[in-house]
């Protein structure tokens, strides 16, 4: 079947499995989970909240919450509803009560989405520093570049260091000034 929220695609088997153990939760639990993923506190909680259903693994509780995530992104990802989110989760089989608090939670995060979409949309990291160096010693031709970067979502500092042949790096510089005079030819208005 086609569902909105997965892209007019089928449901991925491991999202079914998920959505379905949920499924043996009690409206107000799966409320108040919903609502800790929600509010992204630590996923410690998660377990607080499951202990005393079948769901109290560390492993079920982590699946539970990615599950959760990856249904409201996919809705907000694909323009869904939350009207549309609830017919698609009650066609899958999730109750009513489940599928109609994840169509409010879709419908309450939908602005804070497409605000971060506006501002960060194209963005996968931020490069905070790049930096170039001689290869190490023993290597013929090669340039040590170093890029320094900021995961946009999460905050993470990563630094990614390459080795590349000098030639590589007259390419790589081409290649990048092409793409860069095609982006000013485009018209933006």
């Amino acid at each position: 079947m086609k569902f909105k929220f997965c892209s007019d695609g089928d449901c991925p088997l491991w999202a079914l499995a998920g959505l379905h153990a949920l499924s043996s939760l009690p409206a107000l639990l799966f409320r108040n989970l919903l609502h800790h993923i929600l509010e992204e506190q630590p996923d410690d909680g998660i377990m607080d909240i499951l202990k005393d259903t079948n769901l109290s693994s560390r492993e079920e509780c982590a699946r539970a919450a990615a599950v959760l995530r990856w249904t409201l992104r996919q809705a907000h990802r694909c323009a869904c509803t939350g009207v549309q989110l609830a017919r698609d989760l009650l066609v899958l089989g999730v109750p009513r009560a489940h599928a109609a608090a994840l169509a409010e939670a879709a419908n309450n995060t939908r602005d804070a989405y497409e605000a971060n979409v506006k501002s960060n949309g194209f963005i996968i990291n931020k490069m905070t520093g790049v930096s170039a160096s001689p290869g190490p010693e023993g290597t013929v031709d090669t340039v040590q570049l170093t890029f320094k970067s900021e995961e946009v979502f999460t905050g993470e500092h990563i630094t990614t260091e390459l080795l590349i042949d000098k030639t590589q790096v007259k390419d790589l510089l081409h290649e990048l000034k092409t793409a860069y005079n095609k982006m000013n030819d485009i018209d933006l208005e």
